[in-house]
């Protein structure tokens, strides 16, 4: 299982018209995907995240715009990007706490590993400090 958050640079098909991206499961993600979710109609610059999933894993595709990325694992390893190209997505287990920067009319798409209804979080990050693994 795959512990650390990374960038997966996904295919690209070019044409005339456009290119195109995709995720697989087929070694391109590391999980099945259960949820899609997508965050947009960022006004200003939004603080977004500030919380840290139990039980499942994501996905994080900017598909327009700017998206800064703070995450930090319950053993205190940091790691930063910054997400402006939609054929490189972030990848981040559970167990890490996540800040997201949305820059003005930034558009993201999110895959989970788990349903909306089974997802447990935690918004405090002094408990999210106290968790171990």
């Amino acid at each position: 299982m795959i512990t650390k958050p990374h960038l997966i640079t996904v295919p690209q098909v070019n044409s005339k018209s456009g290119t195109l991206s995709f995720m697989e499961v087929d070694g391109t993600l590391p999980f099945d995907v259960k949820q899609l979710y997508w965050i947009y109609d960022i006004k200003d610059v939004a603080d977004r995240g500030n919380h840290a999933h139990l039980n499942s894993d994501r996905v994080i595709i900017c598909v327009y715009g700017t998206i800064d990325v703070e995450i930090e694992s319950v053993q205190g390893d940091l790691y930063e990007f910054q997400l402006r190209n939609p054929s490189v997505v972030l990848y981040y287990p559970r167990l890490h706490w996540i800040k997201l920067r949305f820059h003005k009319g930034a558009l993201a798409a999110v895959a989970a590993s788990d349903v909306f209804k089974n997802d447990i979080t935690v918004k405090d990050f002094k408990e999210f400090k106290k968790l171990t693994v």
